[in-house]
């Protein structure tokens, strides 16, 4: 993703138009506000992963002696957390100072204000939850209300209760980018809008939601590897996870009906639905892979998305769901019984 961001940034463009390239996006940061919230967003999650960065850090034996920080005086302790989180936030902030610049040069004061104070508040509230952590000397855990379903059997059934009952805060993280990042493309697009620009913006929320693939992977490990022995065939174990994927992303196709009509055709919204299912089960596939390295599954993703990303933009996303349903299907039948679990991933 890196890399991706890195290309976006500077390499689309020669190096003669590189400025005026960047004054053009930050123009349109202070003119868009969907545009300006969706920086917003990548700002708040990129804070987000400093905050487990350094959390992780401090659980280790190895930085035990930082809790004694803990018995600095408090405004002292937490002016010095504000500074590690700024310096954490450097990338963000470096840039920032030019789209100060342009603000300020264009006339955009509310705005360019709006963006600093933001900025200032996401490290803020970082070193406050620091201190909190630092202070109470306990590991943060997010508790949620016990949720009680009809029971029902089937590889569904297992797959569904281990995320109503272990993993409620992925899933809500998940459906949280996934569906504001949808609704807000769809609150910018209108009738007669390429179909593309919903295609993109729902590549985007799969990717979201890969994560999830890698714990039910996990889960399959552990608990599922004797559904191996019984009498079912891999073609009905295929479907069984495909629906299941479906099922996931029912939020997201509710609320993509809405468009029916207006952005897309019902022929195209079923073909993102079988997209969905088809780019879902060729990243399962490639975790069914014997005796693959656990550390090339990101940059797996990656190379995935981008040709996926390049593929829809050249309106072929039709040939992409073939090729990821036929692909995933052929993967999976060949590896469903070589597979074997790896140790310690």
């Amino acid at each position: 993703m890196l890399f991706f961001v890195f290309y976006v940034m500077f390499g689309m463009v020669e190096s003669g138009q590189l400025i005026s390239y960047h004054r053009a996006l930050i123009e349109g940061m202070f003119s868009s506000v969907f545009f300006q919230v969706c920086i917003f967003i990548i700002w708040t999650l990129y804070s987000f992963k400093i905050l487990l960065f350094i959390l992780t850090l401090l659980r280790q034996p190895g930085y035990q002696f930082v809790n004694d920080a803990s018995l600095l005086p408090r405004m002292k302790i937490f002016g010095l957390i504000f500074i590690i989180n700024c310096f954490a936030f450097l990338p963000v902030l470096g840039y920032s100072i030019f789209i100060y610049q342009v603000g300020l040069s264009q006339q955009f004061y509310i705005s360019t204000l709006y963006i600093f104070l933001f900025q200032i508040a996401l490290c803020l509230t970082n070193a406050w939850l620091i201190l909190t952590y630092l202070k109470t000397q306990h590991i943060f855990t997010w508790l949620t209300p016990q949720v009680r379903l009809p029971s029902f059997g089937g590889r569904i059934g297992f797959y569904v209760s281990y995320f109503v009952k272990d993993e409620k805060i992925a899933l809500l993280l998940s459906k949280l980018f996934s569906l504001t990042l949808l609704y807000f493309v769809k609150e910018n697009t209108s009738e007669g809008d390429d179909f593309r620009i919903m295609g993109l913006a729902w590549l985007f929320a799969l990717s979201s939601h890969t994560f999830l693939i890698l714990k039910i992977r996990a889960f399959e490990d552990r608990y599922l590897l004797w559904t191996k022995a019984l009498p079912v065939s891999v073609n009905k174990m295929y479907l069984l996870t495909f629906a299941f994927y479906s099922l996931l992303l029912w939020p997201e196709f509710l609320l993509l009906t809405t468009e029916i009509g207006d952005t897309l055709t019902v022929p195209e919204f079923i073909i993102v639905i079988i997209f969905s299912g088809g780019f879902m089960m060729f990243v399962h596939a490639y975790l069914l892979k014997p005796n693959r390295n656990p550390d090339q599954f990101s940059m797996y993703l990656f190379w995935l998305f981008i040709a996926s990303f390049f593929i829809i933009l050249s309106k072929l996303i039709t040939l992409l769901t073939i090729v990821l349903c036929l692909s995933s299907f052929l993967m999976i039948s060949k590896r469903y019984y070589e597979y074997e679990p790896i140790v310690n991933e």
